[in-house]
């Protein structure tokens, strides 16, 4: 899917982001550095003072963007891992309530439910390992699927002996497939379309560079600089911009979703259709 790759740091490797963001903020210290170390700027000793009292606001404003950014794909992250619970639990009573489907609607039904879920359980194994370009066939044949149940579940209403009364109250099996549609999508909407937008991450690299900026221009003033804390804030500035792009992209590397209720349905669905193969 082309979404997957739409996000311009999505291009980016969360190592290779995180050295670029060190480089970057390097790169600004150095040039403040000189700027206040030129004998011009170094002879007025008036503006340490207030140099510093702008270094503190920048690098408090930087903080707070920080902040403020991480809360907002810590939310993004929570609300995946609230709509893979919620999937999972509709495709189990979607599952259950096939029970009461005729045959053959009933085997086709809870094959296509087993069939959903170990896609899931897929994916999730291919986002773990970064494969992205095996993603996109899974969610394909994951709509096919469901399309697939809708049919079964339309064609069932409709061989009601009053198809109008079957639709005015329509049957658990048709409500939960219609769940499981809603938030499929959902999970579509809150992987690729709930991103952090552009002008955040530029204002937020901005603040950063210009907090570096200062900084590097209050040591050239006083003349001397501490190599050991500037590249202390740069790595801690980039290990957090790299810790929030992770959480923000579709496919995540540094952070993984506990799929274990998944595995425990898949493995329900298993014992159950095992024991009709007995019988």
């Amino acid at each position: 899917m082309e979404l997957i790759n739409a996000h311009f740091l999505d291009r980016f490797s969360p190592g290779a982001l995180f050295l670029l963001t060190i480089g970057l903020m390097w790169v600004f210290i150095e040039l403040g550095f000189r700027i206040g170390a030129r004998p011009q700027a170094s002879r007025a000793k008036a503006q340490h003072s207030q140099v510093r009292a702008i270094m503190g606001a920048a690098l408090g404003l930087t903080a707070f963007m920080l902040a403020f950014t991480f809360a907002t794909a810590q939310t993004h992250y929570e609300t995946r891992v609230q709509a893979m619970l919620e999937e999972t639990r509709l495709a189990n009573d979607a599952f259950l309530q096939a029970e009461f489907l005729p045959e053959p609607h009933r085997g086709e039904a809870r094959d296509l439910l087993r069939r959903y879920m170990g896609d899931r359980l897929h994916l999730h194994q291919l986002s773990s390992e970064g494969q992205v370009r095996e993603v996109a066939p899974l969610l394909e044949r994951a709509e096919a699927q469901q399309q697939a149940l809708w049919r079964l579940a339309t064609e069932q209403a409709r061989s009601e002996s009053d198809p109008d009364a079957s639709w005015r109250q329509r049957d658990p099996f048709t409500e939960s497939v219609i769940g499981l549609m809603d938030m499929h999508s959902a999970r579509m909407e809150a992987a690729l379309l709930n991103r952090i937008p552009y002008v955040i991450w530029v204002i937020l690299y901005l603040t950063g560079a210009l907090s570096m900026l200062i900084m590097g221009y209050q040591a050239g003033l006083v003349g001397r600089r501490s190599p050991v804390a500037t590249v202390s804030l740069a790595v801690a500035f980039a290990a957090v911009l790299m810790l929030i792009t992770d959480l923000d992209r579709p496919v995540m590397t540094l952070f993984d979703i506990d799929n274990r209720v998944v595995v425990e349905t898949v493995a329900r669905m298993d014992r159950i259709l095992a024991g009709q193969d007995a019988d």
